[in-house]
């Protein structure tokens, strides 16, 4: 087994706000790794930073051997604590729409999954609460053959 992730002294600072400090992380590729510390330790900025949307200050991280880009985007499968969905959209549109972004993308893990969680493809998603709408978003992620999640 290789390693999926690899980051040594991982910093990143907003002007006078640190948000991570000298993060070390090594995850072999096939293993569950949480992220367990208090509000404001740098969970999501250490997770925004391995899919590629923020830039570390300093340190480094590589996923699958290589600095984050445009490949490790397309490998590294991340949910986002914000929302991306329309409300216009039923649950068949957001499958719809994940498919049009990722090439790895796979119908029929999503409608597995959707079955899993009891969700139905004509739902609209203004319609759903938010832990069914946390279903979807979980079900949109996993049916991603990606590398890293």
């Amino acid at each position: 087994m290789y390693n999926i992730l690899k980051a040594e002294n991982l910093c990143k600072f907003y002007f006078n706000k640190t948000a991570l400090q000298g993060a070390n992380l090594t995850i072999k590729q096939g293993r569950i790794v949480g992220l367990l510390g208090p509000n404001g330790s740098g969970k999501t900025t250490f997770l925004k930073i391995a899919a590629g949307l923020l830039h570390p200050s300093d340190g480094s991280i590589v996923i699958d051997g290589r600095e984050p880009g445009v490949y490790t985007k397309s490998i590294v499968s991340y949910l986002p604590d914000t929302e991306y969905l329309f409300k216009w959209m039923k649950v068949k549109d957001a499958v719809e729409y994940f498919k049009d972004f990722y090439l790895d993308f796979d119908e029929k893990k999503a409608a597995e999954l959707l079955k899993f969680m009891r969700l139905d493809r004509n739902m609209r998603v203004k319609n759903l609460s938010k832990g069914m709408k946390e279903k979807l978003k979980l079900t949109l992620v996993l049916s991603r053959k990606a590398k890293l999640y």
